[in-house]
C-alpha cells in the first residue's frame, strides 16, 4: 500500500468519523437529551429505542475509535517523518491540542455518558406499568443529569477538537 493511499484512507476515516461523532454528540447534548427529559416516559422510550434498536451507541463507538485511532496514526507518521520537528510547529501543536481534547471527550463519553446510559436503561426496564417508585424516580433524575453532563462535556471538548483541526493547517 502506498503512503499516499494510506494517508487518503486515514484522512477519510478521520474526517468522516469525526463528522459523525461531533455532530451526533452536539445533537444529543443540545437537543435529544433535553427533549427526552422534558417529555418524560415517552422521551425515555424514544432514547431506549434509539440506543437499543437503532444501536446509536455502537455507531458512536465505531466513529470515535475510527477518528481517534486514525488521528493518532496520522500524527505519529508526520512526527516520525520529521524526527519530531513537526510536532513542535504551530500546526503540530494545534493538532496535538485537538487530539488531547478529542481523547478526553472519548474518555468522558465512554465513562460518564455510556455508563449512565446503561444504568438508565436498566432502571427504565425495571419500572412497572404503574410508573416509577420514588426511589426509581430519584435514580432516573440522577442518571439523566449525569448522562446530560457527560454529553455536554464531551460535545464541548469535541467542538474544541474540531476547531483545532479546522485551523491547525493554517497556523
Amino acid at each position: 500500500m502506498s503512503d499516499q493511499f494510506l494517508t487518503i484512507l486515514l484522512r477519510l476515516f478521520h474526517i468522516l468519523g469525526g463528522i459523525f461523532w461531533v455532530g451526533t454528540m452536539i445533537l444529543l447534548a443540545a437537543f435529544l437529551l433535553p427533549t427526552a427529559r422534558a417529555t418524560g416516559r415517552e422521551g425515555g422510550r424514544f432514547l431506549q429505542y434509539l440506543m437499543r434498536q437503532q444501536r446509536l451507541q455502537i455507531y458512536l463507538a465505531v466513529a470515535m475509535l475510527a477518528t481517534v485511532l486514525s488521528g493518532i496514526i496520522m500524527y505519529g507518521r508526520l512526527a516520525a517523518a520529521t524526527h519530531g520537528a513537526w510536532a513542535g510547529s504551530p500546526p503540530g501543536i494545534a493538532y496535538g491540542f485537538g487530539a488531547v481534547a478529542a481523547i478526553l471527550a472519548a474518555a468522558i463519553g465512554g465513562s460518564i455518558g455510556s455508563s449512565a446510559g446503561r444504568k438508565l436503561m436498566a432502571v427504565g426496564q425495571a419500572i412497572g406499568a404503574g410508573g416509577p417508585t420514588p426511589e426509581q424516580q430519584a435514580e432516573l433524575v440522577r442518571l439523566q443529569n449525569r448522562m446530560a453532563l457527560g454529553a455536554r462535556l464531551a460535545a464541548s471538548l469535541l467542538i474544541v477538537a474540531a476547531g483545532a483541526m479546522a485551523i491547525g493547517r493554517y497556523l
